[in-house]
């Protein structure tokens, strides 16, 4: 788990965090991007508009994606906010539902190709379906980075400790990640009375990692100069005391006190309790992604019909998607006892079939918009007369 790459230096906090998730999301894109140009090229469309289709699907797509999120968590991780609204645009922790994006982007796309571009809807699909494969499956690699999209918690039945992983492949997220949280919560897994951290309300949840990380970056510094300028009674020390108190380093220095501990004593026990073992469903999706793309980018060039790669990528995926979320633990299950994407891919299922008999019955075989590019011919300067020199 890195979902933080690296810090660019000279920069504050808030800009200097160099996000693995982002990261996939570009690097996504970009070959996506690549691999369907190529695949225009090599079909004689024009590779511009698949560039044009490539940012709009960027920026539509991130806009879908996490307007889902937003819209589906709302009230659990949004509306309890200081600024509920600037919440909802910080997506540097990811944040990102998939089916948002594509429900947003094919429509965007159809005005533009129809009534911008005016060329083949169906047949510049064809082009980039297969790269959407593609960039899902780089971005759950994201995702894996994360820590989000986590999978369920995997056991084996025959460890009386209940403490080995059922299959080798399984994978344990360290101390403070949302899948070791969410099994707290669950009753999935205890801890120790040092890690249990106590809300006003009665409540108790696994110690703010970014508290303990907080705390031992501080060293007690902070602490030993406010008493300091109380001792010396400077001008308003007792507030600035008592404010620091209600600060990260302040619990997390309380709760240390408590137990008569030291925070790098706390951080050590922290290590030691990760999450228990979960199927890595991340990796899953990325596989998935990956074999949807090699599937649909070979059919691509043997098909007869144009547009019925799009209605494969949505049947197909759809299928995939309601398994998936079998083996994942992170959405919960909100609509009609299933969750909302096995919800939604229910419907793009029968969206995908619909699109399909539509392809085969009622539209011809080759779309008559799709009419092979020419770019202009290259402007050869004339070549001047050569003048006599006498």
């Amino acid at each position: 788990m890195y979902p933080t790459l690296f810090k660019i230096p000279f920069l504050p906090d808030w800009l200097a965090d160099v996000k693995g998730y982002g990261v996939m999301i570009m690097i996504g894109f970009l070959t996506g991007i690549y691999l369907a140009c190529r695949r225009a090229y090599r079909s004689q469309a024009d590779p511009d508009i698949v560039l044009n289709i490539g940012f709009i699907s960027l920026v539509f797509g991130i806009l879908g994606a996490r307007l889902m999120f937003v819209v589906h968590y709302w009230h659990t991780r949004f509306a309890n906010q200081p600024n509920p609204f600037a919440a909802a645009f910080d997506i540097r922790t990811g944040g990102l539902e998939f089916w948002g994006g594509p429900l947003l982007v094919v429509p965007v796309c159809i005005i533009y190709l129809r009534y911008i571009a005016k060329v083949s809807t169906r047949w510049y699909f064809d082009i980039t379906a297969p790269a959407l494969a593609w960039g899902l499956a780089i971005t759950r690699f994201g995702c894996f980075l994360n820590g989000c999209c986590w999978g369920s918690v995997c056991l084996d039945p025959h460890d009386a400790h209940r403490q080995a992983a059922a299959v080798p492949w399984a994978v344990r997220f360290p101390y403070g990640s949302p899948a070791m949280n969410q099994q707290y919560k669950f009753g999935q897994m205890t801890l120790p009375a040092e890690l249990v951290y106590v809300l006003p309300s009665g409540e108790s949840l696994p110690f703010p990692r970014d508290f303990i990380e907080a705390a031992v970056d501080d060293r007690g510094e902070t602490l030993r100069k406010l008493e300091a300028d109380v001792k010396n009674k400077h001008e308003a020390a007792g507030a600035a005391l008592a404010k620091f108190r209600q600060s990260k380093i302040g619990i997390a220095e309380a709760q240390c006190r408590k137990f008569g501990i030291s925070p790098q004593h706390l951080a050590e026990l922290a290590a030691a309790f990760p999450s228990k073992p979960v199927h890595p469903s991340q990796l899953y999706a990325l596989v998935n992604g990956f074999l949807l793309y090699f599937l649909l980018a070979s059919l691509f060039y043997y098909r007869r019909r144009h547009g019925i790669i799009m209605g494969w990528f949505l049947i197909l995926y759809s299928v995939s998607r309601v398994f998936l979320e079998l083996i994942r633990q992170d959405n919960p299950l909100d609509v009609g006892g299933v969750t909302i994407s096995q919800a939604i891919s229910v419907g793009t299922l029968i969206l995908g079939i619909i699109w399909l008999w539509v392809m085969y019955r009622m539209l011809p075989p080759m779309s008559p918009r799709a009419v092979p590019f020419e770019p202009p011919p290259d402007e050869v300067p004339q070549a001047r007369p050569a003048t006599k020199t006498k």
